[in-house]
């Protein structure tokens, strides 16, 4: 369950206490996406701040890219189906996503990524057969400054 007072951190060998779908098991720090779609289904209970209108949903992300052939993805992002992000990602960031605090629900939470540019890094000469798009580090929501 995610709260104000928590984020979601992946780590190899432990069950991440999110729901994946089409993502790679944990890697040290790190979940890959395994296709152009991926969901993440968590609850979520606001455990301070719940006057708040507006919370951050802050994501620490990158994506599968190859030096010269591919510098970056464009990753769609949706939570509970409305587009809530879109961007060009070239490098590790964390994007912080401003979102009106009705959209969470206490359960059945889903927060989507779209990787159009998901990638084979075998195509590349890479020794990985995986489809790789998003490289999730971690996920929190903060109440709003």
């Amino acid at each position: 369950m995610l709260t104000y007072d928590n984020s979601v951190r992946f780590e190899k060998g432990r069950a991440p206490t999110v729901s994946l779908r089409n993502f790679y098991p944990p890697e040290d720090g790190f979940v890959w996406s395994s296709s152009r779609w991926s969901e993440i289904k968590f609850e979520f209970a606001a455990t301070a701040g719940r006057d708040k209108k507006n919370v951050d949903v802050i994501l620490d992300f990158d994506v599968f890219k190859v030096d010269g052939y591919m510098d970056g993805q464009n990753a769609l992002i949706y939570l509970n189906g409305l587009r809530v992000g879109s961007h060009y990602i070239s490098r590790r960031t964390a994007i912080i996503i401003p979102i009106d605090t009705a959209l969470l629900k206490p359960s059945e939470n889903v927060l989507t990524f779209d990787t159009p540019d998901s990638r084979i890094p075998s195509d590349f000469g890479i020794a990985d057969k995986r489809q790789l798009g998003i490289q999730l580090f971690s996920i929190q929501i903060r109440p709003a400054g």
